[in-house]
């Protein structure tokens, strides 16, 4: 960890970097970063309150900044929506887009039977335009 303010952060800023290292992680895999995901990239930063000097440092800094799943159901489920939308976002999931979602669910603790039944519904959700508010509410 580099700077004393990194060291001395809280679990949920922690549990949000490490989020958001997921989604570069999941934008960057095609080898490309498209306008489309660098947008969404944008909103999540802003949704998690990371500043700007935050995103630079997760973006710069990847491997300093683990996954740390939140603890409520609900969280998770928000997690993991935006992952799939991040693999949507471009019009095209890369199949190593899908197996890294399948395992950052397995990482944020979901099962891999509650994986299989939640991930293809929310997919086509996310694919059919639904927003992540009513995507939540229709999974939980």
């Amino acid at each position: 960890m580099g700077t004393i303010a990194h060291r001395f952060e809280t679990g949920e800023q922690s549990s949000q970097k490490g989020h958001f290292r997921n989604l570069i992680m999941l934008a960057r895999i095609d080898g490309m970063v498209a306008e489309e995901e660098k947008a969404l990239l944008e909103r999540i930063s802003n949704r998690l309150g990371l500043t700007d000097e935050q995103v630079k440092d997760v973006k710069n800094d990847s491997n300093s900044y683990p996954m740390i799943p939140p603890v409520s159901r609900e969280e998770r489920y928000e997690r993991l929506i935006q992952l799939v939308q991040m693999i949507c976002v471009d019009g095209e999931i890369d199949p190593k887009e899908d197996i890294l979602v399948h395992r950052y669910g397995i990482a944020l603790g979901f099962t891999q039977e509650r994986l299989d039944e939640k991930y293809p519904l929310i997919l086509e959700k996310v694919k059919n335009g639904m927003d992540r508010n009513d995507i939540l509410d229709s999974i939980l």
